[in-house]
């Protein structure tokens, strides 16, 4: 999960994309009635005073698995099963070895406390906190059966504390009885997390129709004595070469949550490198653990650095760990814009000829992406930066973005422009091969 924060801007039937470091994850038919399925949702913050990083990940999905698809170690079952709210919420991060083993090795804190207002209830169960992220798990309960739709709007932490906040929406049946979600607190390097954390949020459909609603508060106690002082810092310092770019490998952090993993790219590089496909940590068992796809997976430092996370091995403590991948997206630097002909509705650049114009409509540009690459097989691809410009140099914001299979939709101002529009690719279905084998430990 950009990610991003500088989120949470967007309404959710114009959204189906993943933003920033996102995958998507495939769910079992026969269960998607009981789907939850969450969009971590976002445009970029204006960027305040003295603030070091901006984490990027914009949107991450959120998918919150059924009770039917899933099975639980009998260490979670048995150490849930006597916390009121918080067996079912497990099902949220089965997606997450690392979150899983932190709940075997007793490491959520039960919350409990909960608000009541016009029919719903709102119940935060517990967290999970380390010095690099916080879990919120909360569910929402429609107590008279007469609400519809429920989303979380303008969620923030009171504290004046340096992170960024995600969080999903889900899909809502007509008769609805209970839904369960996570607030994801990111923290930035050096940020310390207070004794206790100030929740506000809104809840409705949409923003609009929330502008005036109740405004709900909770003070969430946090024990950081469970956490002070767990993680342990790797120094790597490793350069690897794929089809002539350079990446380094500096340093890896491991907290109880997740593992962050410091990268540099070298700034001589003739291609824009965007993410990898299989970047992944494994031990001396063959034990993997990939990177994070449900939430925020990294967070950008500046142009050619920036922090990757995975899904942490903490509480297993491997005596040897090692760094594999054989993949990363990316494109010719020089083939980065594209440049649309609002006139003529054509595209006048364009990285290669699988991206088309499909159309161009009130506040709305349509493309088309042919890929029969197997590595993209289900996944959606967040095309364009959310900052575009016209011919005059003038700067504009999308707000809003839109994808399934083979079709993005960008959203544009509807104002008068001087053609043609220029975006900037942010990922593309184009790849470098080669072998990374790091040794960490």
């Amino acid at each position: 999960m950009h990610n991003n924060p500088e989120h949470n801007d967007l309404e959710w039937p114009q959204l189906e994309a993943m933003k920033g470091h996102t995958e998507q994850i495939t769910v079992p038919v026969a269960v998607k009635d009981a789907i939850q399925q969450g969009m971590w949702l976002g445009r970029k913050r204006k960027k305040r005073q003295m603030r070091m990083r901006v984490i990027y990940s914009t949107m991450c999905l959120l998918v919150l698995i059924s009770v039917a698809s899933v099975r639980f170690s009998p260490v979670v079952a048995a150490y849930v099963s006597d916390i009121p709210g918080l067996r079912s919420l497990v099902e949220l991060i089965n997606y997450d070895k690392g979150l899983q083993l932190a709940l075997d090795n007793n490491f959520m804190q039960e919350v409990g406390i909960s608000e009541e207002h016009d029919g719903i209830k709102f119940t935060v169960d517990g967290i999970l906190a380390d010095e690099s992220r916080v879990i919120i798990f909360y569910t929402l309960d429609n107590l008279d059966g007469r609400k519809e739709v429920i989303n979380l709007q303008n969620v923030k932490i009171v504290n004046d504390i340096e992170a960024s906040l995600s969080y999903g929406s889900s899909e809502f049946n007509k008769e609805w009885v209970s839904k369960q979600g996570t607030i994801e607190l990111n923290l930035q390097e050096g940020a310390e997390i207070p004794n206790t954390l100030e929740l506000e949020l809104n809840l409705g459909k949409d923003r609009v129709s929330t502008a005036n609603s109740t405004l709900w508060h909770f003070v969430i106690p946090v024990d950081k004595e469970k956490f002070e002082g767990l993680k342990e810092t790797y120094t790597i310092n490793e350069t690897a070469t794929i089809e002539g770019q350079s990446i380094t490998f500096e340093k890896m952090t491991v907290y109880p949550t997740r593992i962050g993993l410091e990268v540099v790219y070298d700034p001589s590089n003739s291609k824009k490198l965007f993410y990898f496909d299989d970047l992944r940590i494994k031990d001396e068992h063959g034990d993997t653990f990939g990177t994070i796809t449900n939430g925020v997976s990294g967070s950008k430092i500046d142009e050619n650095r920036e922090v990757l996370y995975f899904q942490s091995n903490y509480f297993k403590q491997p005596n040897r760990l090692y760094l594999r991948a054989s993949s990363i997206r990316a494109l010719d630097k020089s083939k980065l814009e594209v440049k649309v002909d609002l006139d003529r509705k054509e595209l006048l650049t364009r990285p290669d000829e699988r991206l088309t114009l499909d159309q161009i409509g009130i506040s709305i540009l349509d493309f088309r992406l042919k890929n029969d690459d197997p590595l993209d097989e289900n996944r959606t691809f967040n095309l364009f930066s959310n900052s575009y410009k016209d011919a005059s140099g003038q700067s504009f914001d999308s707000n809003q973005s839109g994808a399934s299979q083979g079709m993005f939709q960008y959203y544009i101002k509807n104002t008068d422009y001087q053609s043609p529009l220029t975006l900037t690719i942010v990922d593309y279905p184009a790849r470098i091969h080669g072998d990374i084998n790091i040794k960490i430990k």
